[in-house]
């Protein structure tokens, strides 16, 4: 058999319905290996008609077309041809046109504004819901090769990565006796809006006529056409992939890799980059070195010159220079050498917490007289995810700083509510006595408590593991039941999680860190089944729909 044609099962389905999630997705993780090893064998010809391949693929299209109408955030999100594929009737009909990209011509994208911290507003692209199929199709194909060639400490929008591996990457690299102690704090301004086409392109070599029309198709607003001679849009699929390869190569500049592209330690650096590291995530990095002098004089001059080329600057509002004793931000954090043996510690950075505290507030002043039930189970989620987010920094004081925050905040709420009734009967309306007073309804709901996340070390991804290299299967499944159960925070749902083997009881294929996760019931309830543990299963949203579709039970919407 031909090893650059598409296998025949691929073409078995008749509707959405019918579909086998597990086959597909072993299709297209397959040919993403053997795409990733390829690359790494610098077989450049095999790795193109692997590329060509995986685009016509059944099972890709299949995937990327439930990707973007289920998955993601942005499935009831139109663009400027109105289209929401929100039926499987509607998903199957897209499916059916062909997606090819031959003659395929992308319509512009949606501008509209979102609002940023600084009072500013963000400026985001949103494609038509067909455009960012085909945008995931093209990106499910480039990115195994990227990964391969992506540097150990680039960790922004990349699959297996997120945002605590660059921050536990900057405490291990100045947590050293001899580390650098000064950092380049560097924020890139407007980097989706102002990548340079023409370079970029030069190191895409596949499907360049597709990414150029894509990259120019140009922005529709209220009123308005405007061409894109510059940047990625914001809110387009393959936006992230794009600005990671256009910045790829920051800590080659330093002397960061070995000539077989292993990742090289800061002190084994030769010559004038001795010291120095790179650490990325997306547009936001940090670089350290001995002195300020270094920094001034040698590590900003070329990193301004690497930008340049690819048609970006520094922003001179976020850029600084600053010793590790005065402390940086990065990605909500602080982190900073502290007391006189210089312990350096990671912590919640304040503005982010007063952040949190605020929002808890304007829920609170916005929501008087809601029964208190849904003030529960609408806190729970904003309380438990911030938690989360800095359970593996030192955040044990300000976990206990914010409950106290937050019981003040609720203690006045409640009392408002009942002007007229006494502190005592208003405790014990509202309140649990568990040592700390926690806001509770009694048998239905009960608070989240932030002082009641445990701190727990966070592990790095190592080196420049991909989830795509084919050896490191077994890293990779037993990093992700790590991460799963970290999230996990209900023990009946841990203890599905450890039976089923951290795997969908319906399709098998294993849950990622952060995926939705449902409660399936195997004798439905409507037709005596119990609320037994051995009657529950977890699976994926999809798949959840899928049985309930062919049994009739499933809304056409979803």
């Amino acid at each position: 058999m031909n090893p650059f044609i598409e296998r025949t099962e691929d073409h078995l389905y008749t509707t959405w319905a019918d579909i086998n999630w597990h086959n597909v997705g072993e299709n297209v993780r397959r040919l993403q290996e053997r795409i990733y090893r390829a690359t790494t064998n610098k077989a450049w010809r095999t790795v193109k008609n692997l590329q060509k391949l995986l685009v016509r693929a059944t099972s890709n299209k299949l995937l990327a077309i439930r990707r973007i109408t289920q998955e993601n955030q942005g499935k009831h999100t139109a663009g400027i041809d109105g289209m929401v594929y929100d039926t499987p009737e509607a998903r199957w009909k897209l499916f059916q046109e062909g997606l090819s990209l031959k003659g395929y011509k992308p319509q512009p994208v949606r501008r509209v504004y979102i609002p940023k911290d600084n009072g500013k507003q963000r400026p985001l692209g949103i494609p038509t819901g067909k455009d960012r199929v085909m945008q995931a199709i093209v990106t499910a194909a480039l990115e195994p090769e990227w990964e391969s060639r992506f540097e150990a400490n680039s960790y922004g929008f990349r699959p297996g990565r997120c945002t605590m591996d660059a921050v536990r990457a900057i405490h291990t690299t100045m947590n050293r006796k001899d580390s650098s102690s000064w950092v380049l704090d560097a924020d890139i301004s407007g980097c989706f809006d102002n990548i340079d086409h023409e370079p970029l392109l030069a190191k895409l070599p596949v499907f360049t006529t597709t990414l150029r029309n894509w990259l120019k198709a140009g922005v529709v607003g209220v009123g308005f056409f405007s061409p894109t001679d510059s940047g990625t849009p914001q809110g387009g699929v393959i936006s992230p992939l794009l600005a990671n390869v256009a910045l790829d190569g920051m800590e080659r500049l330093f002397d960061a890799e070995y000539a077989d592209g292993r990742p090289k330690a800061p002190a084994l650096h030769k010559g004038p980059n001795r010291g120095i590291a790179v650490i990325r995530y997306a547009d936001d990095f940090v670089i350290t070195a001995p002195t300020r002098e270094v920094l001034e004089t040698y590590a900003r001059p070329r990193i301004e010159g690497f930008l340049k080329k690819r048609g970006l600057e520094l922003s001179e509002a976020k850029t600084r220079i600053v010793h590790i004793t005065e402390g940086f931000n990065f990605l909500g954090f602080h982190i900073r050498k502290f007391g006189k043996r210089g312990k350096l510690l990671t912590i919640p950075q304040k503005e982010k917490v007063l952040k949190h505290v605020r929002a808890i507030r304007s829920y609170l002043d916005a929501h008087k007289q809601t029964p208190t039930v849904e003030v529960i189970k609408k806190l729970n989620p904003v309380i438990r995810g911030w938690a989360n987010y800095y359970r593996h920094c030192a955040a044990s004081e300000t976990f206990k700083k914010v409950r106290h925050a937050q019981w003040l905040m609720l203690w006045n709420w409640a009392k408002r509510r009942h002007p007229n009734k006494s502190s005592t009967w208003v405790k014990a309306r509202y309140f649990k006595s568990d040592g700390y007073w926690t806001l509770h309804e009694p048998g239905r709901a009960e608070l989240v408590k932030p002082d009641k996340t445990p701190i727990t070390r966070f592990t790095k991804v190592t080196g420049k593991n991909s989830p795509y290299d084919p050896a490191l299967k077994e890293y990779w499944t037993e990093r992700k039941k790590q991460q799963v159960g970290r999230e996990t925070y209900a023990k009946q749902r841990l203890m599905l999680l450890q039976r089923q083997e951290y795997r969908c009881a319906l399709c098998r294929v294993q849950f990622i860190p952060g995926e939705a996760i449902e409660m399936d019931h195997i004798i439905l309830k409507s037709q005596g089944g119990t609320e037994d543990l051995g009657n529950k299963r977890l699976v994926h949203p999809w798949c959840h729909r899928q049985r309930h579709q062919k049994d009739g039970r499933q809304r056409s919407r979803a």
